[in-house]
């Protein structure tokens, strides 16, 4: 199957949950509507390396979108859109994953992040505010220490989560069984697209899964775009970010786990004994999502509100996330570099 179970690949990425809703503020009136269909380009970054970019229209100040671990940016298609009424909204595929190409060298990190400059150099954009998912959000990190004058905010979307002790976190976490997979699950865009939305509990875009997920001409499955081996490379390489040296403007979403379900999304086909690990892997989850929260606000350019679902909170949420966003991104009270550069 594509992707780790997630609850591996939220510790591996070191992305959790949380327990309670922050109620956001002075939210700017919401542009939801009805998918649009991105003008998709690639852009030459270096020799052997071109990355997908996908641009959702809308006029204003750039607003760049970048995926977690194993998805593309396509996973955005069904929510950025709702953003193009004040921003120019864009989204980057990392390289070697989805039809972006390029190896992923050691030091992965700064390659990443040298590779978002190199893409919004090439489309010719200034100061942006970055949205990362999961993993993401060391890249956003990155990004904002090493360019902070092109930084203008930082979003993070379950995303705020230091790895720098991430072995200990592996091995400390409990163990819940894997999900039942079976021949069927894989035979079509529609098994396909139904197992993951089982295993991950939300229903992704069908254009990520045809992104990540190759099908022949009927639509049988064929294989998977990105191999296992490069995922793996990307959560072993030096990702370790620094969130002290990072002085942009941040607003951290975190996902709080109301049930077991949030975090063991097909908890329901678990024996008594799969289910009492879950329950303890979902305390687990939020003690240390709390920790996380804390450790994030300690930096006075941070904030940080709670909306209760799982790990894809963007696309279980996208209501409550778009209104945390438009608090952050139009607030009254921030009169710093976020606001009097974009607005």
């Amino acid at each position: 199957m594509r992707r780790t179970p997630m609850w591996t690949q939220r510790f591996s990425t070191l992305i959790a949950a949380a327990a309670a809703l922050a109620c956001a503020h002075g939210v700017a009136t919401s542009n939801t509507q009805a998918y649009r269909a991105p003008v998709v380009r690639m852009t030459n970054i270096a020799p052997g390396v071109a990355l997908e970019t996908l641009d959702w229209g809308g006029t204003g100040p750039p607003l760049v979108f970048l995926a977690g671990l194993g998805n593309t940016a396509h996973v955005f298609d069904d929510f950025a859109p709702r953003f193009t009424d004040r921003f120019h909204v864009i989204g980057i595929t990392r390289r070697g994953f989805g039809a972006s190409s390029g190896a992923l060298p050691a030091n992965d990190l700064d390659t990443l992040v040298a590779d978002v400059l190199g893409a919004i150099d090439s489309l010719g954009l200034g100061r942006i505010v970055l949205v990362g998912h999961s993993i993401a959000g060391e890249e956003i990190t990155r990004f904002a220490e090493v360019d902070s004058a092109r930084c203008a905010g930082l979003v993070y979307l379950d995303a705020a989560y230091d790895r720098s002790d991430v072995a200990t976190i592996a091995q400390s976490q409990p163990q819940t069984p894997p999900p039942n997979v079976s021949a069927a699950d894989f035979v079509s865009l529609a098994s396909v697209r139904a197992f993951h939305e089982d295993v991950v509990g939300v229903r992704e875009p069908e254009s990520e899964i045809r992104a990540t997920t190759r099908f022949d001409s009927h639509d049988r499955y064929l294989g998977d775009v990105t191999p296992d081996s490069l995922e793996a490379r990307v959560t072993s390489g030096a990702r370790v970010a620094r969130y002290d040296r990072s002085h942009c403007p941040a607003l951290g979403i975190f996902a709080g786990a109301d049930s077991i379900a949030d975090v063991v999304p097909y908890f329901t086909e678990l024996d008594s004994t799969g289910r009492a690990k879950g329950e303890a892997l979902t305390r687990f989850v939020a003690s240390y999502v709390a920790e996380s929260r804390a450790r994030f606000l300690r930096f006075p350019q941070n904030e940080a509100v709670v909306i209760p679902g799982n790990h894809f909170i963007f696309l279980q949420r996208p209501r409550e996330v778009e209104e945390a966003m438009r608090a952050f991104l139009f607030s009254d009270r921030r009169s710093g570099p976020i606001r009097s550069a974009r607005f």
